[in-house]
């Protein structure tokens, strides 16, 4: 029988991930209009690949030193001097949003210049678009790579945002982006922008002007509350917290990075050894996964790793591997649903959010089976980052660097063997990531019982998970009411937003009959209050 559940404990939790789920869904929603139009702008040509493949090294710089790394080694630290020193939080936000400006500028301005300077021809063409699509590459990336910056500062106030309890406006953060990605591609035909070279070069300028608004919107709050001191642009003399969150980023940028390494990995291969068109396959399986993922398991972690950071300075550390063992039994709850539902729904979410004009219908099915072989991992790249940011918590960076650099290397392997021996296409490619993810799930699972015992039985809440997750899937087909000659909007309701509401209540009655305990964990206490507030505990607010 499973031990009980603390409901305060879960119920702190999910006000945490709720504030944090509004605006990401929001965020989510307007990325799928954009990806929507961007697909139907531009197709699966290899001027919408070269696109992609050039947002994907900014937006990996994005994923790894901001949001990853950076943010893993900086929230513990600051969490730590805010309980201590206040004004020592302060100095340590301004010395590493210095750094990351020292670094950084001098780096995006030689990537810019030499983009601009390079001959296409000393780069490795495809052989659709060739030469041409190389120019595309570097004129893309001298505007895109400028995106580095500002975005890697934003999630240094935006993890100083979330240790102070707010975590409604780092959420928020994206939505600007897509606005202004979304207007840029409406706005480019009025403009006389038809061609489509032109376009992508239209929309990377965009994007990188988003990018300075983003920094914007989080650094004035800090501003208004005194947090935001004025950056020192100078590297952090040796011995200083600031110094100790760079060293700590060296392992971490590795730990935290299957997932992303792994997505560049497979839109280089499917670039080169599929076809320059075939980025937009991988992308779009990329996209469909994110919107569940960070709905579910990125909320948790988010939401969770403050309160790991404060509880991994315990003796015993057993209320961290409680609070760990919780938040391991919420993603699982939440992403096994997400990912089952999506792929017996793939086909019609497909083609109700990408198909029309220049995605045709030749790209539905390659679109399904690579989002079907990623969405798959879902559950377990939700419980490697979070397990990652656990070890992170106790400032054992180590152990996920190296379990990633050998799985980084597996899944490059798989990669080039589901490629040349199956007729699998992109969908080999992401098929290989989800068996990483698998992979570095349970490894990094085993290895942490040697910081702390579980405290809690996975096992059963897999189990609950996996019965409701297969009623719920048993009723989906059966739940859709759309024609195969209804329009757009009546498919998007009748064939996928009916059966998810209806897959959702049957998902919640199944744990309704299974007397799950987690079910009963995540319901609100009567009354209970927002997150708004700041908590010096670094932890999530009461």
């Amino acid at each position: 029988m499973d031990p009980p559940i603390d409901r305060r404990l879960m119920n702190r939790l999910v006000r945490a991930v709720s504030s944090i789920t509004g605006f990401t869904l929001l965020s989510r929603i307007l990325g799928l209009w954009r990806d929507r139009l961007m697909a139907q702008a531009l197709g699966a040509d290899w001027v919408a690949g070269t696109f992609l493949l050039a947002w994907t090294l900014p937006n990996l710089m994005r994923r790894l030193l901001g949001e990853g790394a950076l943010s893993a080694s900086f929230v513990p630290a600051y969490a730590k001097l805010r309980r201590s020193d206040p004004e020592a939080a302060r100095e340590l936000l301004a010395q590493v949003a210095g750094t990351v400006m020292a670094l950084l500028t001098p780096v995006c301005l030689l990537v810019a210049v030499a983009s601009q300077v390079m001959p296409a021809e000393w780069l490795p063409a495809p052989d659709q678009g060739g030469v041409p699509a190389m120019r595309l590459l570097l004129s893309l990336n001298s505007v895109l790579f400028v995106y580095s910056l500002p975005v890697c500062l934003t999630a240094v106030c935006s993890g100083a945002l979330n240790t102070l309890g707010h975590f409604a406006l780092p959420a928020a953060v994206p939505i600007v982006l897509n606005v202004f990605w979304i207007a840029a591609v409406l706005v480019a035909g009025p403009l006389g922008i038809t061609v489509d070279v032109d376009i992508a070069n239209f929309i990377a300028w965009s994007l990188a002007v988003g990018g300075f608004l983003q920094l914007l919107l989080v650094m004035l709050p800090l501003w208004r509350r005194g947090e935001l001191l004025w950056p020192r642009l100078r590297l952090p003399a040796r011995g200083t917290a600031a110094f100790g969150v760079f060293v700590a980023m060296g392992p971490t940028v590795l730990g935290m990075s299957l997932n992303q390494i792994s997505s560049l990995l497979d839109q280089l291969m499917a670039y080169y050894l599929v076809a320059p068109g075939a980025v937009t396959y991988v992308y779009l399986a990329n996209r469909l996964l994110l919107f569940p993922h960070a709905l579910t398991a990125m909320s948790v972690a988010v939401a969770v790793f403050p309160k790991l950071a404060h509880e991994a300075n315990d003796v015993d550390r057993a209320g961290m591997r409680k609070t760990l063992d919780l938040a391991a039994a919420a993603t699982i709850l939440v992403t096994l649903p997400a990912a089952a539902g999506l792929i017996v729904l793939g086909d019609d979410v497909v083609r109700v959010l990408f198909l029309g004009k220049k995605f045709t219908e030749a790209d539905v099915g390659p679109t399904v089976l690579t989002s079907t072989c990623l969405v798959a991992g879902l559950p377990f790249i939700g419980l490697a980052q979070l397990y990652a940011r656990a070890f992170y918590a106790l400032g054992d960076t180590g152990a996920p660097a190296r379990v990633a650099a050998r799985l980084v290397v597996v899944n490059a392997a798989l990669n080039l063997v589901l490629v040349l021996t199956t007729s699998l296409g992109t969908a080999a490619l992401t098929l290989s990531s989800s068996l990483s993810a698998l992979l570095n799930a349970a490894i990094l699972a085993f290895r942490f019982r040697r910081h702390a015992a579980p405290a809690h039985d996975l096992g059963g809440a897999w189990l609950r998970a996996a019965i409701a997750t297969a009623a719920m899937c048993a009723v989906l087909p059966f739940a859709k009411v759309g024609d195969a000659d209804a329009s757009t909007m009546e498919r998007a309701f009748g064939d996928v937003a009916l059966p998810i509401v209806v897959g959702i209540f049957v998902y919640w009655l199944a744990h309704v009959a299974l007397r799950s305990p987690e079910l009963a964990a995540l319901r609100r206490r009567r009354g209970g209050g927002g997150s708004g507030g700041a908590s010096d505990s670094g932890a999530p607010a009461a």
